[in-house]
């Protein structure tokens, strides 16, 4: 199906609507950065949940306009930004979730997650240069997500840690998106399959940040009560 493109002062506009809504996420994902890390808590995962919107603010802008807007004059290359930091963003949220297995589990365990995570990137982004498709970015994400599920319902069954049934939501939303991109399923020419998945995302970065939010909440909630006693 061909791209709808419009011009505006003399410039063509390819998909318009897609990288409007990609902007729309952006903000929103740079709004729960600053949101996040206004919180109270001192905890490393604060920070590195704080990244991941800060990192995702990047690839959605970045894959709004040169993915999709401009995408004619930038070429395959416009598609590189959005497609490495799809893979740096899904980086900082396995960060944020190990984090949660400080004090839980033994820190060879942690270290060791933190390699795998760690190797994980140049792996695949060196995969993704390689054959040039998004798929590998999304193969990355899938590997991430195991892990990131993984230490949820570990935290929540044995610790019911406040906010991990929140993350495990977001993450619940995000598996459904592939199902619309598979099946370029839209409203019309101009809003398509990728602007439906755009606000699927974004009710997901919602429920995530709703997750990060309660999460740090009971932690420095935890912290306080550990304080008081004697």
């Amino acid at each position: 199906m061909e791209h709808p493109t419009i011009e505006l002062l003399g410039i063509s506009i390819s998909e318009p609507v897609t990288m409007l809504t990609d902007i729309i996420l952006a903000i929103f994902c740079f709004y729960f950065h600053r949101q996040i890390m206004k919180k109270p808590s001192t905890e490393r995962g604060k920070i590195y949940f704080a990244q991941f919107f800060l990192w995702m603010a990047f690839c959605t802008f970045l894959g709004g306009v040169m993915g999709h807007g401009f995408l004619p004059y930038f070429g395959i290359a416009g598609k590189y930004p959005a497609w490495i930091l799809t893979i740096l963003t899904m980086f900082w949220l396995q960060l944020a979730m190990i984090d949660l297995l400080d004090g839980k589990v033994s820190a060879t365990l942690t270290k060791g997650l933190q390699g795998i995570s760690i190797a994980m990137v140049p792996i695949f982004l060196s995969l993704t240069f390689a054959n040039a498709h998004f798929s590998y970015s999304i193969f990355h994400n899938i590997g991430a997500a195991v892990m990131i599920i993984s230490i949820l319902i570990f935290c929540l069954i044995k610790y019911k840690t406040q906010g991990t049934e929140w993350v495990l939501g977001s993450l619940l939303i995000s598996s459904i998106i592939p199902y619309f991109q598979i099946n370029r399923i839209g409203i019309n020419k101009w809003f398509t399959y990728h602007d439906v998945c755009h606000v699927m995302m974004l009710i997901g970065f919602y429920v995530l940040f709703l997750g990060a939010t309660k999460l740090y909440n009971h932690i420095e909630y935890q912290v306080k009560l550990y304080r008081r006693l004697p």
